[in-house]
């Protein structure tokens, strides 16, 4: 195992994710707790750009692959290094970006929408004098993704989720 694959590995226990691939939903959400994650100024090197379900990584799905595939056939290496203490405190930061999850809100859709919402906000191209305000990021989140349609209510939750955090005010976390 590479050291990104057991900084990767490290990272996914460290928030709570378990590093299961076996279903579209559990892939989502590896690529949207390590896209949050980073918000918080850990730097795991992945890079991401738009896609149907919102920010995505090429390079993230191949290493998650080749780590999950690495465990699989007995690799532990990652079982005798253990976080530095800046990237634990990261990773605890990480956590209370998705927390407060209302009930009625599956935690692929809620992570889909708080790392779909901060794209959208931050770093997808909208035009020179765009407003990046709550309804024009919603106008543009059911123009692409048009499956939220009738879901504003959720989307203003996640919406009010990363203002609390202040990644409604920063692109990324400052080092608190």
């Amino acid at each position: 195992m590479n050291a990104s694959q057991i900084v990767l590995k490290l990272v996914l226990d460290a928030v709570d994710q378990d590093l299961d691939l076996d279903t579209f939903e559990q892939r989502l959400m590896v690529q949207k707790k390590v896209y949050l994650t980073q918000l918080t100024g850990l730097d795991l090197a992945y890079r991401f750009g738009w896609y149907l379900y919102g920010p995505y990584s090429r390079e993230l799905t191949s290493d998650a692959f080749r780590t999950k595939e690495q465990i699989d056939m007995h690799d532990d290496d990652h079982t005798r290094e253990v976080l530095a203490p800046f990237a634990r405190k990261m990773a605890r930061k990480a956590r209370t970006i998705w927390a407060n999850r209302p009930d009625s809100i599956e935690e692929d859709d809620w992570l889909e929408l708080l790392a779909s919402l901060h794209y959208l906000k931050h770093i997808a191209y909208m035009g020179k004098n765009a407003v990046r305000e709550f309804d024009n990021i919603w106008k543009a989140l059911i123009d692409s993704k048009p499956r939220f349609k009738g879901r504003k209510s959720p989307a203003n939750m996640a919406w009010r989720q990363l203002g609390k955090v202040g990644l409604l005010k920063w692109k990324v976390l400052p080092e608190a």
